[in-house]
């Protein structure tokens, strides 16, 4: 399916996990300076995007253990997470951006953007690593 290395495919999710981590603890550290410049169902929107990028921070830690150790079941959990906090960060940003014309004055800003494109490179590496997983234990499997 995917042509690269199962090495390379590990190495580079290990690369996309602290920048992951970096990235969504900086658009806590704006979302928290944001905090009084927001208005109405902003705020709503603001919690929501706190605990998601929360959430993240926090399956990165098993995230990193199962790549490290290839366990499958691990990776496709954490899948799931990101799978949720990609989409409801999408949604997020539509909402957002849809209802004001300045980010700045939403939860939709820079850092909040930046952060769920990370995000996403974060979900497709899981995605392509997971996909590779699979194909040796099904090749492992057949030649038992």
């Amino acid at each position: 399916m995917c042509f690269c290395p199962t090495l390379g495919l590990k190495i580079g999710l290990l690369i996309l996990i602290p920048l992951t981590a970096g990235f969504n603890a900086a658009q806590i550290a704006k979302d928290i300076n944001v905090w009084d410049v927001v208005m109405g169902y902003h705020h709503v929107i603001l919690i929501i995007s706190l605990f998601m990028s929360l959430v993240i921070l926090f399956a990165l830690i098993p995230l990193t253990y199962a790549t490290i150790r290839n366990s499958l079941r691990i990776l496709y959990v954490v899948l799931y997470f990101f799978i949720a906090d990609v989409s409801g960060k999408l949604i997020i940003l539509f909402v957002c951006l849809s209802t004001e014309t300045n980010p700045d004055k939403t939860a939709a800003h820079a850092w909040f953007i930046v952060g769920w494109f990370i995000s996403f490179l974060c979900m497709a590496s899981i995605i392509l690593y997971c996909i590779r997983l699979h194909e040796l234990s099904r090749d492992e499997d057949l030649a038992n």
